[in-house]
């Protein structure tokens, strides 16, 4: 008799976020004459650059011919792609190619790692939360503990009492848009030595940092090192959401046999990142190519501003935005986010992404992003705009 894993049966009934879509999708057809503006987008808009795309077509040719092809190579990645993060990335902080590995997707990385972990380890992290942890976690049968997140510790969580054995940080942060300072993060990485723990920090928006308090790595933490797996990908900040081209870095001081049990599971379970996408992710650090990625970031960034300060005028409550594309804010009116989420697709055409998504404390926020459209950015402001000053006269 077939016997199905119930976590993986019980996520549809759970992911509210299939929710969300079916619901747009059904407005959309039942109107199909209505133009829908996006601020609850999670991907980009703005195409990969030029330089990027070049030494992609160049992959592609090399593909072509017997004399370049490449089939199967590392499953840990392209030394020459390792060795341009290393150098870009990471060069403060002596790693060696060993400790990292290019991947296909920070999704997928952020799960997979786990299996490096006792299956009965306990696995802690915030409610609200990126929802792939939670699930990911799920369908790997593990058991997963969550932390209050809420208004009083800027929904970020507080040092538990408890000892977890895995921890998950998202910084900046997806939903929230806050991000950790190096005080605040000391902390954890404390926990982490004290309790013997593994931080796995999710560090995918790294370039839209700007405060000069929040690090652009956990390494920047004194014995991080010994604690913490840091991930990054090239999807937001060069258009690789199509693409698929990530990393993550173990370092060797959390125990000198780690990369060894790694590679072997690695080579085991994973054949390689595409040699076109990792090609072209070397390419990303091209000199015209990093000023041509600042700008997208800056438009991303100017998007942000604007729906930031439109909510403060409006006296919203408003988290994040700063140093992150996402903004978590708390709805005024009487209702969930699921209301609210309705009320705003119906009555202003208006796509935000309400707060339960991302677990029970964001039942009363909603999410909105800087990475959509200019065009569509500024004419939901037009919309929301015109409905909050009908309603205060």
């Amino acid at each position: 008799m077939k016997r199905f894993n119930s976590n993986v049966v019980e996520l549809e009934e759970k992911n509210i976020f299939l929710n969300v879509i079916q619901e747009i999708r059904s407005y959309q057809k039942k109107y199909p004459e209505k133009y829908l503006v996006s601020l609850g987008i999670g991907d980009v808009t703005l195409p990969i650059i030029e330089p990027v795309v070049k030494a992609m077509h160049q992959a592609v040719e090399d593909l072509s011919k017997e004399e370049t092809f490449q089939g199967y190579h590392s499953s840990f990645g392209y030394d020459s792609l390792k060795e341009k993060i290393l150098e870009n990335e990471y060069s403060n902080f002596s790693f060696t190619k060993e400790e990292i590995y290019i991947s296909n997707g920070t999704k997928t990385d952020c799960t997979n790692v786990l299996e490096l972990f006792d299956i009965d380890s306990k696995i802690c992290m915030t409610n609200a939360m990126y929802p792939i942890y939670r699930d990911g976690a799920y369908c790997l049968n593990r058991k997963v503990f969550f932390l209050e997140a809420s208004e009083e510790n800027d929904f970020k969580g507080s040092i538990p009492e408890e000892e977890y054995d895995i921890i998950y940080i998202c910084s900046p942060s997806n939903p929230v848009g806050t991000c950790y300072t190096k005080e605040e993060l000391k902390k954890w990485v404390d926990y982490a030595i004290k309790h013997d723990s593994i931080i796995l920090y999710d560090n995918v928006y790294m370039p839209f940092i700007e405060s000069e308090d929040v690090p652009k790595s956990i390494y920047e933490i004194e014995g991080a090192k010994k604690v913490a797996i840091e991930f990054r990908s090239f999807s937001k900040t060069a258009s690789f959401t199509g693409v698929r081209c990530s990393y993550y870095i173990i370092p060797n001081d959390m125990d000198p046999n780690i990369n060894r049990y790694w590679r072997k599971r690695t080579i085991t379970r994973f054949n390689g990142t595409s040699y076109i996408a990792q090609k072209g992710a070397e390419a990303i650090y091209l000199e015209e190519s990093q000023k041509l990625i600042q700008r997208n970031i800056k438009q991303y960034k100017e998007n942000t501003k604007k729906l930031r300060e439109f909510f403060l005028n409006h006296q919203f409550k408003v988290y994040g935005g700063v140093d992150s594309p996402y903004l978590w804010i708390q709805i005024k009116e009487d209702m969930s986010s699921w209301e609210y989420f309705e009320f705003c697709l119906d009555k202003l055409g208006i796509i935000i992404i309400p707060g339960i998504v991302f677990g029970e404390n964001g039942n009363h926020y909603f999410r909105v992003s800087g990475l959509g459209h200019k065009k569509e950015i500024e004419e939901a402001i037009v919309r929301l705009e015109e409905y909050y000053e009908k309603e205060n006269i």
